[in-house]
């Protein structure tokens, strides 16, 4: 899961829409060089791509934190006497392994498979939580613990070595810093923006939300570590987030009903698609609803309500010509992780699903024995 959130349905349950200003639960694919297939060939051949998943056999099993390849998955799973782990397991193959244990109560984990690095958060006792920087082997490359209520941590992709983070007291004031792990150092005071967005090394986009009035979207803006500067990159925003390369920013409509979806290069700030769809109705606001991105085919997955009224469908976007696609009907919005190679997608409340985007058909991804 892109962005380690701890109790984050808390967070924003007190704190209403500052979670629209993060991601609930999504992560992006790296970006790979590939020939561009014309749009259907996916359906076209889905009997030649689809292979069996084997479902994962964990009466432990926690939640799955994201791909670590095209077919291997990593979670974690708690055992009330053994302890935490983190493991891999490839789908396919129904093997795996596991990385790392630790006695203390293992809250998230979030991996950075380009990087090669995992980040686990762990709660200590009382008000103590532990961050710990491994790599694939297990090894630890950090570890700190910091004394707080709740804790939120934005991992910077392109240096892993840089966490943003947002600590809350009981009363849901908040105070952020800029942790260097290589270096050990820690930097206080950074723009004081509880949910950001890594764009490069040194350089974050966040809503500036009114502390009074947290209900009202907010304009979004971009800050620098290097010199402190800020600036301003749009106005009213209900959502932030950066997928891929692309920066997606969504702006509620007159009636607040729908949000038009925009999507721009994060570099140069080029527009590169927008749509309208319906908005979800959260915590007495209005957000987003769950969604992921397959930058290798410029796909947004993401639901619209079904006439059925209470479920939804799960479709997909193409940012290339606007074609959408229905994958499922009458489901449940859920959190959902595309894979690397744009073929599978994890999905529930823990990812302890799958489905195959050939085939539009799900499987489990773990069978508690």
């Amino acid at each position: 899961m892109a962005g380690l959130r701890v109790s984050l349905l808390i967070i924003a349950a007190v704190m209403t829409v500052a979670a629209a200003g993060c991601t609930p639960q999504h992560q992006e694919g790296s970006k790979s060089v590939h020939h561009e297939e014309p749009e259907g060939k996916r359906e076209s051949s889905a009997a030649v791509k689809d292979k069996k998943v084997i479902a994962l056999k964990d009466r432990h099993f926690d939640e799955a934190a994201g791909w670590l390849d095209n077919e291997t998955v990593i979670y974690t799973a708690t055992d009330p006497v053994a302890g935490s782990e983190v493991k891999s397991y490839d789908i396919f193959k129904g093997t795996g392994e596991t990385i790392y244990k630790t006695d203390d109560r293992l809250i998230a984990a979030e991996v950075n498979r380009e990087k090669g690095m995992i980040l686990i958060q762990t709660a200590g006792n009382g008000s103590e939580m532990k961050l710990t920087l491994l790599n694939l082997q297990g090894k630890q490359l950090f570890t700190k613990k910091i004394r707080t209520h709740e804790l939120q941590v934005d991992w910077n992709r392109f240096d892993p070595y840089l966490l943003y983070v947002t600590t809350f007291t009981k009363d849901w004031n908040y105070e952020s810093r800029l942790i260097d792990a290589k270096e050990e150092q820690t930097e206080k005071d950074i723009a004081q923006a509880a949910f950001i967005h890594w764009t490069s090394a040194d350089t974050f986009d966040y809503i500036k939300w009114n502390e009074r009035d947290r209900e009202k979207p907010a304009p979004v803006y971009s800050y620098n570590t290097a010199d402190g500067r800020e600036k301003k990159l749009a106005g009213d925003a209900v959502l932030l987030d950066v997928v891929g390369d692309l920066r997606l920013i969504v702006t509620p409509s007159s009636n607040h009903r729908q949000g038009t979806y925009i999507f721009s290069d994060v570099s140069s700030s080029e527009k590169k698609m927008s749509f309208k769809l319906p908005l979800f109705s959260e915590y007495g606001s209005l957000s987003p609803m769950e969604y992921s991105y397959d930058p290798r085919d410029e796909l947004f997955y993401t639901y619209q309500p079904n006439e059925s009224g209470s479920l939804y469908d799960l479709i997909s976007v193409s940012l290339k010509s606007g074609k959408r696609e229905v994958i499922r009907e009458k489901v449940e919005m859920l959190p959902i992780t595309i894979s690397p190679d744009g073929d599978y997608v994890l999905y529930g409340y823990t990812q302890d699903q799958i489905i195959s985007l050939n085939s539009k058909t799900a499987a489990p991804l773990v069978t508690k024995e």
